[in-house]
């Protein structure tokens, strides 16, 4: 009947929407706002970190804040044209879908693999906005370990249930040369927390490799971040091989994702 068929033409676009949705949906991981030792359902193998910044002076005369900066959470590199075009499918849908809804999204999505390219881009003033940095970073929860309870209780005076606590990584940071000692690294160091905050990881690991010098693993010192010799042999650095093993606690500041604009696929 007539009646029916306007019934079906209303229904249509509302079942190619959940279909849809249904179909990229599956292409991130949402997962709850990060606690203290939530159990970790996921894995990732044995990674070999680099991380560097090239981020290390005094001068703070033209340093950048976050309300200078755009973060743009990127699939990983490798990641190839069709994926990047359905994870940014799955993206707006997700969007639309809240939208329509009134419900609201989390303030970053990661895609599901584990990994994902963060870059910063910035706009010198009567220029076009540039990309002056990236960063490589893991975003699923990765498995706890005997070393890593034993680092967390010796590091932080916790005592955390065995084999419970979650971590991700920093795999490498990068800076173009011309924005380095202008506060790019250690901005980009509190959206990566927030980020795998938002993923209810507990810890950030990182091997910081300065080729013995020692700069690089003062700068983080002086960016919260703690050696973990008993992580080296898991982080691929044994022996002190790549660089020093190095440990951070999650965290974020009420607001910050007010303040700091990241853009997600």
């Amino acid at each position: 009947s007539t009646i029916d068929a306007m019934a079906m033409t209303t229904q249509t676009p509302l079942i190619l929407l959940l279909a849809l949705w249904c179909a990229t949906a599956s292409l991130f991981l949402v997962v709850p706002t990060a606690q203290a030792f939530v159990v970790a359902p996921l894995s990732h193998p044995q990674l070999q970190l680099f991380a560097s910044n090239g981020d290390d002076g005094p001068d703070t005369s033209n340093h950048l804040s976050h309300s200078d900066i755009e973060w743009r959470l990127r699939p990983p590199e490798g990641t190839s044209r069709m994926g990047r075009l359905k994870i940014k499918l799955g993206a707006n849908i997700l969007r639309l879908n809240s939208k329509l809804k009134g419900g609201d999204l989390p303030p970053v999505l990661c895609p599901k693999g584990g990994r994902a390219l963060l870059e910063a881009y910035y706009k010198e003033p009567g220029q076009r906005k540039k990309k002056i940095a990236r960063f490589g970073i893991t975003t699923s929860r990765g498995p706890s370990s005997a070393e890593i309870d034993t680092t967390i209780r010796k590091t932080y005076s916790i005592d955390p249930p065995p084999l419970v606590a979650t971590i991700a990584a920093i795999i490498y940071m990068f800076v173009e040369p011309d924005y380095r000692r202008r506060n790019v690294g250690p901005l980009a160091l509190e959206v990566i927390s927030a980020i795998q905050s938002v993923q209810a990881v507990d810890f950030t690991v990182l091997v910081a490799d300065d080729n013995g010098t020692g700069g690089l693993v003062k700068w983080y010192e002086e960016n919260g971040y703690s050696k973990a010799p008993l992580l080296q042999n898991i982080l691929g650095s044994p022996d002190n091989q790549f660089g020093i093993a190095m440990i951070s606690p999650v965290k974020v500041e009420k607001g910050f994702f007010d303040k700091c604009l990241i853009k997600w696929w």
